[in-house]
């Protein structure tokens, strides 16, 4: 079921399937990349699980793999299974999901909530809100792929420059899980306290942009964080993303610790056609000493938001 929220300037295409954003108009363009599924919510949990495998109370659980021996983005459950019961008021959409205990091999049985608010400031904002009855992990995002020149142009997102103050990112093994450190970017390629051109980390030759296939896919953890905890959330960080060749700009606002850049490396078609702000809880941190916990406490409340406020360079 399809829904739509507008203002005088924006347009926001979403359906039920898999809490879809189909299509952001801005500028009288898609600023959406639509690859399938790829502006659905992510869960249980966003990225990897290595080896498909998490510990929690001295429980060990495994988790049906579906890459490789990884189990990504939860198993597909939120995006690709769940037809989520949406309901519309004046500017905002909200979504609602029940996932029963033990679904792809997670334990509580968890109601999710996903509420999509288009405000008169062009900004379009995500909360994420769950509860369990278990003891659980939980990392949800969007993987919205955007490309600032338009879904009509067939141009790449190697012109964009993205902007953050993220002081450490976070290096991947060949299967592209953490390597369980989080490195500092120095005046590496990942700096992107001054701006980068997507370009840049397509053609560096970096070591980790080449396990990467040529790009980022990335965590980036914003440098004013006090910890990377689930229920630290008092804090906003921003990211930038410019197409200067367009005059837009999108920028992302988030209480998550971090967001994971990936450059569209990977896609089928032609790749760099969409680059994705995932803001999350680090990747794979139940499996990762220093990244922060990611266990919802039964019957408490995971809250965070993220939000992407689309508007013209000066």
């Amino acid at each position: 079921m399809e829904f739509i929220l507008q203002n005088d300037d924006m347009k926001v295409v979403l359906d039920s399937k898999g809490a879809t954003i189909k299509e952001i108009i801005f500028d009288g363009d898609n600023m959406i990349c639509r690859p399938p599924y790829a502006a659905s919510v992510i869960g249980r949990i966003a990225g990897r699980i290595s080896h498909g495998k998490f510990t929690l109370n001295g429980n060990e659980y495994n988790l049906p793999k579906n890459e490789n021996d990884n189990q990504l983005h939860g198993g597909h459950e939120f995006d690709r299974q769940a037809d989520w019961d949406g309901t519309q008021f004046a500017d905002t959409v909200a979504f609602k999901y029940h996932s029963p205990d033990g679904s792809n091999g997670y334990p509580g049985d968890l109601d999710v909530g996903v509420l999509y608010t288009l405000t008169n400031d062009n900004e379009l904002r995500i909360n994420y809100v769950a509860t369990s009855s278990k003891d659980t992990i939980l990392n949800m995002t969007n993987h919205a792929y955007f490309n600032l020149n338009g879904e009509s142009s067939n141009e790449t997102i190697e012109n964009h420059i993205l902007k953050a103050d993220t002081s450490k990112y976070v290096p991947l093994k060949d299967d592209l899980t953490p390597v369980g450190i989080l490195e500092k970017v120095g005046d590496s390629v990942f700096d992107l306290s001054k701006g980068r051109c997507i370009k840049d980390a397509v053609e560096s030759g970096d070591s980790q942009c080449v396990i990467a296939k040529n790009g980022f896919d990335h965590a980036f953890v914003f440098s004013d964080c006090k910890d990377y905890n689930l229920y630290t959330n008092d804090t906003v960080h921003e990211a930038e993303l410019s197409c200067p060749s367009k005059n837009r700009v999108v920028i992302m606002k988030t209480d998550y610790p971090c967001f994971v850049c990936y450059t569209g490396n990977q896609m089928k078609e032609r790749p760099h056609m969409g680059i994705c702000l995932e803001a999350q809880l680090l990747p794979d941190a139940i499996n990762n000493e220093g990244f922060g916990s990611i266990v919802l406490e039964a019957n408490k409340m995971f809250n965070h938001f993220v939000s992407y406020n689309f508007s013209h360079n000066n």
